[in-house]
């Protein structure tokens, strides 16, 4: 039985939910009631135990790690995988003091918090880029991903903006205004119902057939969220980033200065957006030689093939 255990964001999620898949093995994700997490694991049909989060992090994971000493106790665990967020503290205790086996995946170019907290106790650490600080037990292996399928779509977009699983406000304020340049389509998540639809404009909530949108478009516009961007460079699409200012180390705007330094994604700050987005995206859908030397500079970055990497080396550990 393997642990997997993560959450919150869909970028800490979806990279657990490709592993589960490649290594086929029994397995257990460990994550908050009624979450996201729950909700993706639900759809994809995978064993979850859910903790009841309270205001406090630190008294959640404890309290989470008692009720796992409880639901596991008859259970023989192979070892725990983590993507990181305060979600994975019971997990990682439960690593910890039954000396089971820890994998971390850090998906940033700066390693979490929770991560970070633990990294000394685990066995690897399976890196999607290189980061400043490298010790033996890294390893660069890319990012665990969703499987990309997509089909063609008859409508065609100049621009998708992409808020992420929690949405973005400043991202969806600028869909109506850019739509009278430009065929655009918003998936605005939460905020679906703040926005009216133009003709030049579709706005949706949710989609899950996501890869058939991002390959109907010209150019995509996200946060730097690091599941995300992975995605959207395996399949070489013209990129613009903006990063989220609140993130916790402010590690978007990290990712998004490492991918602007690869030559692999255009950036434009919140406070930009107004001003500058619309010549950069012109730049993408005019200039022929900008866009195809980022998509090459992306495809040097991302790979399908994080998955695979990773499964076997854990089950070379856990034979």
């Amino acid at each position: 039985m393997i642990l997997f255990t993560g959450g919150k964001t869909a970028g800490h999620i979806y990279p657990l939910i490709a592993l589960i898949k490649e290594i086929n093995e029994k397995s257990i994700f460990i994550g908050y009631s009624d979450s996201l997490e729950e909700k993706i694991c639900r759809k994809e049909k995978v064993s979850f135990i859910g903790l009841k989060p309270s205001k406090n992090k630190y008294i959640t994971g404890i309290k989470g790690y008692k009720k796992l000493k409880k639901e596991l106790k008859d259970m023989q665990i192979d070892c725990v995988i983590s993507t990181g967020g305060y979600v994975s503290l019971s997990g990682l205790l439960y690593s910890f003091f039954n000396n089971i086996p820890l994998y971390l995946i850090e998906e940033n170019v700066i390693m979490g918090r929770a991560n970070k907290l633990f990294s000394k106790y685990a066995k690897k650490i399976f890196l999607t880029y290189e980061l400043k600080e490298m010790s033996q037990k890294y390893i660069i292996t890319g990012l665990p991903i969703r499987k990309i399928e997509y089909k063609p779509m008859d409508i065609k977009y100049d621009v998708l903006i992409i808020g992420g699983s929690l949405g973005s406000r400043p991202l969806c304020d600028i869909a109506e205004s850019l739509s009278r340049h430009y065929k655009v389509c918003l998936i605005a998540g939460k905020y679906y119902d703040n926005y009216i639809k133009y003709d030049n404009l579709d706005i949706l909530e949710y989609v899950d057939n996501i890869f058939d949108y991002m390959k109907a478009s010209k150019v995509i516009i996200s946060r730097a969220g690091a599941s995300t961007t992975y995605e959207i460079m395996s399949l070489g699409i013209p990129l613009i980033v903006c990063p989220s200012d609140n993130t916790k180390d402010n590690h978007q705007y990290l990712n998004a200065l490492y991918l602007l330094g690869k030559n692999a994604c255009k950036l434009v700050r919140e406070e930009d957006l107004r001003n500058n987005l619309i010549d950069v995206i012109a730049t993408l859908i005019n200039n022929d030689n900008i866009r195809i030397n980022m998509i090459s500079n992306q495809k040097k970055l991302a790979d399908s093939g994080a998955s695979k990497r990773i499964a076997k080396i854990i089950k070379e550990d856990i034979k």
